[in-house]
């Protein structure tokens, strides 16, 4: 890897190598004096997945299992209702409510 050592002016401007000319490029703060900049990969928006496209559905015995627990759910454990006792505590009550 190549290291070249560029002046910025008084806007913070830096010019970059050629190769990076007409790119889109990454700039990362890596602390507060070292930046890293780098070219972006450009994913063509035909290419582009939603997350839903590549979750694989459940198996036979996991959507029985979700099913039966949506039905009959466990009775829930201290850490839950110490939970819930926390958040009842801090929610807005009466007309402060967001919904209703």
């Amino acid at each position: 890897m190549i290291s070249v050592t560029r002046t910025t002016d008084p806007k913070a401007r830096v010019s970059l190598p050629k190769t990076f000319a007409n790119t889109t490029v990454l700039i990362e703060q890596v602390s507060d004096t070292e930046l890293r900049i780098r070219k972006a990969q450009i994913i063509p928006e035909d290419e582009l997945r939603f997350y839903e496209e590549s979750v694989r559905p459940l198996t036979d015995r996991d959507r029985d299992r979700f099913l039966e627990l949506l039905d009959n759910p466990p009775r829930p454990n201290q850490a839950l209702r110490r939970a819930a006792k926390g958040y009842n505590k801090r929610r807005p009550r009466g007309r402060n409510r967001r919904h209703g």
